[in-house]
């Protein structure tokens, strides 16, 4: 007799737990570098202009795009970033980074990295 009682409510839950989406792929936001270029700044400091688009299913509800810059040898000179709320899919964000070290004069080369969080997500 336990055992069926048992086993009738395992029985009905099955329903919710199949409503639940275990084991399914929330939608996610994802940030793609459509466009970047790195041009003179004011005393011989650079920025670097990016163009950014959600290529993913979901809301960026956080996008945040870092930039690191570095000298001819690949040394580390600074990193900076930016941040937009809520970019939906399909939406382009344009911004600029500047360089603030004090050595961005010897600037050479730069990476860019993305990162976007959604509710379903997270960051």
């Amino acid at each position: 007799m336990k055992r069926m009682a048992i086993a009738c409510i395992l029985f009905a839950m099955l329903p919710v737990v199949g409503c639940t989406g275990i084991g399914s792929t929330p939608p996610a936001a994802k940030l793609a570098v459509i466009s970047h270029e790195m041009t003179g700044g004011e005393a011989g400091g650079v920025t670097v202009q990016v163009t950014v688009k959600n290529v993913g299913s979901a809301v960026a509800e956080l996008a945040e795009v870092t930039v690191s810059f570095y000298d001819t040898d690949r040394s580390f000179i600074d990193s900076s970033g930016d941040s937009v709320m809520n970019l939906r899919p399909g939406e382009i964000w344009d911004f600029e980074i500047v360089c603030q070290g004090a050595r961005c004069s010897q600037v050479k080369s730069y990476e860019i990295e993305t990162m976007a969080g959604t509710s379903s997500g997270g960051l």
